[in-house]
């Protein structure tokens, strides 16, 4: 963590041994952009000038702080970009809209899906909850621990993604 700071304050490019993603051992150069502390942590960073990614922290090896400078854009804040997302994924940004069934909607009403979403009761007694994120996995894994409560309105990835997830979890506890 610490040289992940100094490299963050610096503005000095990181490199890192990566063992996680689509080529794991693979050594990163990257611009620092911050840190996400959560369930899992995450570096946030740049790989030759790309939109920025989230790096498992438990994932990184061998940090070495570089002489060469980073830079970020200027508008770029770390809490916007956390913000964007359900939970700690990105990926397309989509607008969600869920409606929760009467017998939930207390819940729903003193829950926060997203910082930025919108509650709306509806004369069914039910409520409206949207808002925009990405994250749609992360979001369904979610949504499996309000059971029977939840109903995706909307994007139809969402619902796809839930019945794979579903599917996925049958297989696995059957019989």
């Amino acid at each position: 963590l610490g040289a992940l700071r100094e490299a963050i304050k610096a503005m000095r490019m990181l490199s890192f041994r990566y063992e996680g993603g689509a080529t794991p051992g693979r050594r990163r150069e990257v611009t620092a952009f911050g840190i996400l502390f959560g369930r899992s942590n995450y570096l946030v960073a740049a790989e030759d000038g790309r939109e920025p990614r989230n790096w498992r922290l438990d994932r990184i090896f061998d940090i070495e702080i570089l002489a060469r400078a980073s830079t970020r854009p200027e508008d770029f804040s770390l809490q916007d970009y956390a913000d964007e997302s359900f939970g700690i994924y990105h990926d397309d940004v989509e607008d969600v809209v869920l409606r929760v069934r009467p017998h939930g909607a207390e819940d729903a009403l003193r829950w926060r899906f997203h910082a930025n979403q919108t509650v709306r009761p509806l004369d069914d007694g039910s409520v409206e909850v949207a808002f925009r994120a990405s994250g749609m996995l992360e979001l369904a894994w979610h949504l499996f621990t309000w059971g029977d409560t939840v109903d995706i309105v909307a994007p139809a990835v969402l619902r796809t993604i839930m019945a794979e997830q579903i599917e996925l979890a049958r297989a696995a506890h059957a019989g």
